[in-house]
């Protein structure tokens, strides 16, 4: 029996999320493709990519809720992975894990204390501000505009919404008659394990939501510690871009400048017909065998694609980007790139793993909060990938990694 299930609505969440367990020893597999028999995996943590972060509110309930009703009762606990700074169909999502469940209480711990992201009084804050008014709340593609959680939830939700203080958190498990989801606060590392402590003294609870700080402390209850991880080997990095978050962006504009050669792919290249993709990506893995390190970016691209296209269109043309970049990594490995590779993005990294046919990922370790590696085969070789959610990460990120300082 799958110990807990994990439905995480991008890939790097997935894998940022799945990689905790792993570490703890926990048997944890990462999928994008499954069908109804998911249920019966061996994986004692089994992550299921559902990639409603771009889709509807209604498409994100129905999508979500198909496979908690598949796996209500058949699993230990069912772990609704949620965007560390509340992007996404938050409100639908957790919704739909409460109605499709026989549990009435799903408890919901949106804080990530390592990143400084916290929720005091309802609120959640990115390093002190808070969210909307963050450079989240500016997101060119998907802005948080509510900083207080059960507000932010009820735009997609009519469900019975209750914010818990930390006091109240760490002193008694709520109840009530009927469903409800209840917001913890929590400000810390120390007092998310105590609250979950708490909520585990009678076992594990069969509905939880969080992101990846959540994770974290509910991995220690469910591995085994003298089960080993591998390290990541060193070599020679190539770094995919498909993130606009201003983090990325300042990671890449650092590393530039410490003396990565970097190649801004435009929307021409990307819209036009794809056999051009696969004459650029012989020339990326050329450019990539010498210097410091190479940096492929697609901010021009979505950058034109922001000044000339309307709203309705911006979407369609953001998921072809997506697509497009999926497919340029498949024929870089094709042509016989053999570094490692670094995929910022979470809708860059599905692309990628559809584009190769590859449906199934277990997670090796975390070099960084939010920065995973995992290995996987492609035409007979093996491929070290790392990966990271675009607002993750310090300045100085990709030249540590080139350096194997972490």
């Amino acid at each position: 029996m799958i110990k807990v299930l994990i439905i995480a609505d991008d890939f790097t969440g997935a894998l940022d999320t799945g990689v905790k367990f792993a570490q703890k020893g926990a048997k944890t597999k990462v999928m994008t493709k499954w069908d109804n028999s998911f249920v019966d995996d061996p994986a004692e943590v089994l992550v299921l990519c559902v990639p409603t972060r771009h889709e509807s509110p209604e498409d994100a309930y129905d999508m979500v809720r198909e496979v908690v009703e598949i796996a209500d009762g058949k699993v230990g606990t069912i772990f609704k992975k949620t965007d560390s700074v509340l992007r996404g169909n938050v409100g639908a999502e957790l919704t739909a894990v409460l109605e499709g469940s026989s549990a009435d209480q799903l408890f919901f711990i949106p804080a990530l204390p390592s990143m400084r992201r916290i929720t005091l009084g309802g609120i959640h804050y990115v390093a002190g501000i808070a969210v909307k008014n963050s450079v989240f709340g500016r997101d060119p593609f998907d802005p948080v505009t509510e900083s207080y959680v059960p507000d932010l939830l009820h735009k997609q939700s009519d469900a019975h919404i209750e914010s818990v203080s930390v006091e109240d958190a760490i002193s008694k498990v709520p109840t009530g008659e009927g469903k409800a989801i209840y917001v913890y606060d929590c400000e810390s590392s120390d007092t998310l394990d105590a609250e979950l402590k708490l909520l585990c003294k009678k076992g594990m609870p069969k509905l939880v939501a969080g992101c990846s700080g959540l994770a974290q402390a509910l991995a220690s209850r469910v591995g085994d510690e003298t089960r080993t991880t591998q390290a990541m080997s060193d070599g020679r990095l190539t770094v995919v871009c498909g993130s606009v978050n201003p983090i990325s962006v300042a990671q890449m504009n650092f590393a530039e400048r410490y003396g990565f050669s970097r190649i801004h792919m435009v929307d021409a290249q990307f819209l036009a017909d794809t056999d051009a993709l696969a004459e650029t990506a012989q020339g990326l893995v050329y450019v990539g065998r010498y210097g410091g390190g190479l940096i492929v970016d697609t901010l021009y691209a979505k950058d034109g694609v922001q000044r000339t296209q309307t709203e309705a269109e911006l979407e369609k043309t953001r998921a072809l980007i997506s697509k497009r970049t999926g497919l340029l990594m498949k024929y870089m490995l094709e042509s016989g790139y053999d570094g490692r590779l670094m995929i910022i993005g979470g809708d860059t990294l599905l692309e990628f793993a559809n584009s190769i046919g590859c449906y199934e990922l277990y997670p090796m370790c975390e070099i960084d909060p939010g920065t995973v590696v995992f290995k996987l085969e492609y035409q007979g070789k093996e491929h070290e990938i790392i990966t990271k959610s675009g607002g993750f990460g310090s300045e100085e990120l990709l030249v540590k990694i080139a350096g194997g300082i972490v």
